[in-house]
């Protein structure tokens, strides 16, 4: 395969799936996001440096800070103001991931063998295959599908174009060269696309501790060479900060309970969390856009959340270990790579917005797809391993063109959200919801009965439920739900608004 006819390939399988997807509804975040008249009129190159993400919005004082996704955002309505124009951009994004992955997994295969001793026996046709497998993956779906998830998508893309610049800084280079402030540049760009890019910080030690033949020099030299990167986090803290300020905002309980237990439990869980992330990656089958309260219980650390977690860290730290020992730096890194690029959003430092979340995986997908791509390249024979490849590629593709039609609707999204997160609470509601509006009171009331069984304290189910019982005739039991609405209410125990 020519190197042009590999790069159209990659393009192509990015694309094929989603296609299907462009003509599908702005929903739930992306509604409330685009539905922004600052955003549409006035958000420019200096203005959404000053803002929070959804300044302008009914969520807006919050600490999240992404000035560049809304940036691109508003320049994407202004340009092509439609929900086609908005994936469009999504799936050309998207692509142009795929073929930085070729790229930086090439440069990986390059920089695990030290100079003088030739090529890694399968670095590029490796490199190839991991990427087609990341295009076509179900897991990186959600990013994709969503317009709030180019986030995700862009600050993933800067964070490979800053790591693979500063692998390829050679002893030559000295104390970097351009090579070194473009990347730095880079960094500091992925940043201000999403905040969670800062864990290219943690994914670049890795790759110095397991792929050292390609760092250039003394410790004192590498050590020089890192500094720009820190530098330009503290300039993106700095600038965050005097946005949004410095506190953080507790996610209500129903989003992320983990954001609600003592430090050891919530670590433990997020090792937890963090296996369940690397089951979906191996078999993508049930997907969901609802994870929270009580979709994934909280394990208790005694007697079985430590001990759990703490067989799966070994697990993890051993495979990368042993391969590093043989000899197989690129597949040691690639492994390593995944759980360092869940540092920021796996709740283990601190608990975030969200308990899971697919979209979250979108950056640590690419180590994972690395790992495929490796083991995939092993097979001796061209014929067994183009029909292994073709299989994967295949099932992967139709598993994510399915996961697109449920975007097709909202009733189809939350009836699959359902289905996939049937003990999740706002899936639950919002299912009831959609139905309600339907004129389906009969179907929404079990969906809503089972919402206050899970969380009797969520006002917002009780009034829906209020509704429900009204629409059918059943005017004592309205009364009851209205009053068990009104009681959590001053409580304030109530949940966040459902998606």
């Amino acid at each position: 395969m020519t190197k042009r006819l590999a790069w159209f390939a990659l393009l192509v399988l990015a694309a094929i799936p989603y296609v299907r997807s462009v003509g599908s509804p702005l929903l739930y975040d992306d509604r409330t996001l685009l539905n922004n008249r600052w955003l549409v009129r006035e958000a420019g190159p200096v203005s959404v440096f000053e803002h929070d993400y959804w300044y302008g919005t009914k969520h807006a004082e919050s600490d999240l800070y992404r000035p560049l996704s809304i940036l691109s955002l508003a320049w994407n309505l202004r340009a092509t103001p439609s929900k086609e124009g908005i994936r469009a951009v999504n799936i050309a994004s998207h692509a142009l991931a795929v073929l930085a992955l070729f790229w930086m997994l090439d440069a990986i295969g390059a920089g695990t063998v030290p100079e003088g001793r030739g090529q890694s026996p399968f670095p590029r046709r490796a490199a190839w295959i991991g990427a087609a497998v990341f295009a076509v993956h179900p897991l990186g779906s959600e990013a994709v599908l969503w317009a709030v998830g180019r986030a995700e998508i862009l600050a993933a893309i800067f964070g490979m174009v800053a790591f693979v610049l500063f692998t390829k800084v050679s002893a030559e280079d000295g104390y970097g060269g351009w090579r070194l402030a473009l990347s730095a540049v880079s960094f500091f760009t992925a940043l201000c696309f999403k905040e969670s890019a800062s864990t290219w910080l943690v994914i670049g030690a890795a790759w110095l501790l397991l792929a050292p033949a390609r760092r250039g020099g003394p410790t004192r030299l590498v050590v020089a060479r890192v500094s720009p990167y820190l530098a330009v986090f503290g300039a993106y803290v700095l600038l965050r900060a005097s946005a949004v300020g410095w506190g953080r905002h507790a996610p209500p309980f129903l989003d992320n309970p983990l954001a609600h237990v003592n430090g050891a439990t919530r670590a433990a869980n997020a090792v937890l969390l963090f296996a369940r992330y690397a089951g979906k990656m191996l078999v993508p089958n049930t997907l969901s856009v609802e994870y929270g309260f009580d979709q994934l219980p909280t394990v208790a650390l005694f007697p079985w959340g430590a001990a759990a977690a703490l067989v799966i860290t070994a697990c993890v730290a051993g495979a990368i270990f042993i391969l590093h020992r043989r000899g197989q730096s690129e597949a040691a890194f690639c492994a390593a790579f995944v759980p360092c690029a869940f540092a920021v959003t796996g709740n283990l430092a601190f608990p975030i917005g969200t308990v899971f979340a697919e979209r979250l995986a979108y950056t640590p997908l690419l180590g994972a797809c690395g790992l495929a791509g490796l083991a995939l390249a092993t097979i001796p024979k061209s014929s067994w391993r183009a029909l292994a490849v073709g299989a994967v590629v295949v099932a992967l593709g139709a598993r994510t063109v399915s996961r697109g039609d449920d975007y097709r609707s909202l009733a189809a999204l939350t009836e699959a959200t359902t289905e996939a997160s049937p003990h999740a609470v706002k899936a639950l509601v919002n299912a009831g919801r959609n139905r309600l509006r339907q004129g389906n009171a009969a179907g929404a009331r079990p969906l809503l009965e089972s919402a206050v069984a899970i969380w009797p304290d969520y006002a917002g189910a009780w009034r829906l439920l209020a509704d429900v019982y009204a629409a059918l005739g059943d005017a004592t039991r309205a009364a009851d739900a209205k009053a068990r609405a009104d009681a959590a209410s001053s409580r304030d125990q109530d949940a966040a608004d459902p998606l």
